[in-house]
């Protein structure tokens, strides 16, 4: 087949896998749309003004809704904004010390609920809510305006972030390096979020002790308190170099409805996340993880902030519990197909396209020659599938300061330069030539793209590329047609071994339920 025909091939199925995406997107968005979960109604509570710990040393917002969804399913589907606004009525209490309250058992949300049954009391719990909801609105577009009006103050250093993943295990160490990175040339700074206790406890896994310390930079860098040490960090460093410093947030589990009212409350400028992560990965229903995204996207339409959509998991749940080998495509489509579901997914809300960015997945130089024709097929693929969307490049392993940016020049010569380029941590030492290498590599890929025509794919990346196709659609197929048993399944056919990954701890998490009649927080206008 020629080049011409090879290119106009990939193209029609790129658009095949897009339509397809959002089609089964816009039935899931309704789905999800209609429905609410302990995380949606936390997030609610932190726009109320609730936040920190309760007396114990526990999230505050988690034990509050912990204890109302004990209540059942037809409680939480009305939503804990009206019960908890009239109980504020009632005691007259500020939304702080109501929820301090209720966590220590002096208040019982089920008496509330029953007061809403009364139309004039409704009424009155109904305009405390939006008075809350108002003022929470408002915080978050004032971070919006102090964003827009720092940016065009300081600038930017160009088109492509540039920065690093900071890893230290507080906020006080990660302030310091974030302004190393800053001084360095980078202007963004990447943290993870703690795993949220929802997520742990849903595992088995051992909690933490409570936290019993004040002091903000004792706080993990991802947590809250963490987050504005850094933004405050960021804005001095920003101040000293002469251009805007970003942050970005990496969340995963069942954080994303709390995550995205923090970043919208700390001036979070990109928050990562990928709503089928914790579904592969821990087995966390579906419809869950949906609901969450859902409500997630439209407190970043109002924050401003900016999603980036991960790289799609790895699902080879088939193969593994049939003890086959499992194809490089095999991955890649997988990938790429649930990559697709989750761009659209966010799409069919409110948060405009220049505001949805995505991650590709990449190999370091180890792989030889055959990695690399993955690479460069796995950022032509993304260009090719995603046109309106710009890229994001997140170095892979422990950190090559010589090959990452050979891997970026390589993948990116002859397109738009993508939207950020990340280093992984950085352990020790000046980060200055970390930093140099990324811009060189982009200085390089843009000179190539220049002085000579780059052409399509060919030899082992097409065929990769083709194959990864042809496996994104088959997925998007059988999702549809089947639902999502096929491509999660966890335990192996009768008579097989268990392979692999799928002898791990699975999730156990509440799961959606239908909204019953409770306030929308998002038809409150500020």
């Amino acid at each position: 087949m020629p080049s011409s025909e090879r290119s106009a091939d990939l193209e029609s199925r790129a658009a095949e896998l897009r339509e397809r995406a959002a089609t089964l997107a816009a039935r899931l968005h309704a789905e999800g749309s209609a429905s609410t979960t302990v995380g949606r109604e936390r997030a609610i509570l932190r726009l109320l003004g609730v936040g920190g710990l309760d007396g114990q040393g526990r999230p505050l917002a988690q034990e509050v809704v912990d204890r109302f969804a004990s209540l059942g399913p037809a409680r939480l589907g009305g939503g804990i904004c009206l019960p908890f606004a009239a109980a504020a009525g009632e005691y007259d209490l500020e939304p702080q010390e109501l929820a301090l309250e209720i966590a220590a058992g002096h208040i019982d949300l089920a008496l509330e609920a029953e007061v809403l049954r009364d139309p004039e009391r409704r009424a009155a719990a109904e305009a405390t809510a939006a008075q809350w909801l108002i003022a929470a609105w408002r915080r978050l577009a004032a971070q919006r305006t102090a964003r827009g009006e720092l940016r065009t103050l300081l600038g930017e250093p160009g088109p492509t972030h540039l920065g690093a993943e900071v890893d230290h295990p507080d906020a006080a160490l990660a302030e310091r390096r974030a302004a190393e990175l800053i001084g360095a040339g980078a202007d963004l700074v990447l943290v993870r979020v703690p795993r949220d206790r929802e997520l742990r406890r849903g595992l088995g896994e051992q909690l933490d002790p409570p936290e019993t310390s004040d002091e903000p930079r004792r706080a993990p860098p991802g947590s809250q308190r963490g987050l504005a040490v850094l933004r405050a960090a960021l804005d001095r460093a920003a101040a000293e170099v002469g251009h805007y410093a970003a942050l970005a947030s990496h969340s995963v589990g069942l954080a994303a409805p709390d995550q995205a009212v923090v970043a919208g409350l700390e001036r979070v400028d990109l928050v990562f996340s990928d709503p089928f992560e914790p579904v592969v990965e821990f087995g966390l229903a579906p419809e869950r993880a949906v609901a969450d995204h859902v409500f997630a996207v439209e407190v970043h339409a109002r924050s401003g902030a900016t999603l980036v959509l991960g790289p799609g998991p790895v699902a080879v749940a088939p193969e593994m519990a049939e003890g086959q080998p499992i194809a490089q495509a095999t991955q890649a489509g997988r990938a790429l197909a649930l990559q697709a579901l989750a761009l659209e997914l966010s799409r069919a809300g409110s948060l405009p396209d220049q505001r949805i960015q995505l991650c590709v997945p990449l190999e370091g130089l180890e792989g030889g020659l055959p990695a690399q024709g993955r690479n460069v097929a796995e950022v032509h693929l993304r260009r090719l599938v995603f046109p309106d969307h710009r890229l994001a490049l997140l170095e892979p392993g422990d950190g090559d300061l010589v090959g990452w940016p050979l891997v970026l020049q390589l993948c990116l010569a002859g397109g738009e330069p993508p939207a950020m380029v990340l280093r992984a941590p950085i352990p020790s030492g000046s980060p200055g030539p970390s930093m140099t290498g990324l811009a060189d590599a982009l200085r390089g890929a843009a000179a190539m793209g220049v002085v000579r025509q780059v052409g399509g794919l060919r030899g082992p990346a097409l065929e990769h590329a083709q194959a990864s196709l042809t496996e994104a659609l088959a997925t998007l197929r059988a999702v549809a047609a089947d639902g999502w048993e096929w491509l999660l399944r966890t335990e192996p056919p009768l008579g097989r071994g268990t392979a692999g990954s799928l002898g791990r701890p699975r999730l156990t998490a509440a799961g959606p339920v239908p909204i019953r009649d409770a306030l929308d927080p998002f038809t409150v206008e500020a």
